[in-house]
């Protein structure tokens, strides 16, 4: 089974679709709040992100990388630290029952 995933940004919109392994690394609540947290605060860097969602950096490390190799998170690598950041104000999952 598949979810469809919408990333709806400034320059339109990305339809995906996610396996059911993937759409729970997604839907997990601390997934959302650092995703949240990203597209709202924009840190400078990991360890400031995981200030943010009061969590230990290694824990926010392994979530930011799992949610990049989804692609829904990239880093910008032009500063002594990795910036994570999303490209997108939305996302949107349907699900067929």
């Amino acid at each position: 089974m598949t979810v469809e995933v919408r990333l709806i940004g400034p320059e339109g919109t990305e339809t995906r679709e996610f396996d059911d392994e993937a759409a729970d690394r997604l839907c997990r609540p601390t997934s959302i709040e650092l995703l949240r947290t990203l597209a709202r605060e924009e840190p400078t860097s990991i360890r400031e992100a995981a200030r943010l969602v009061d969590r230990d950096v290694r824990q926010v490390h392994d979530n930011l990388w799992k949610l990049g190799t989804l692609d829904l998170v990239a880093f910008d690598r032009s500063g002594q630290s990795h910036r994570p950041y999303v490209t997108y104000e939305r996302i949107e999952v349907e699900i067929d029952l």
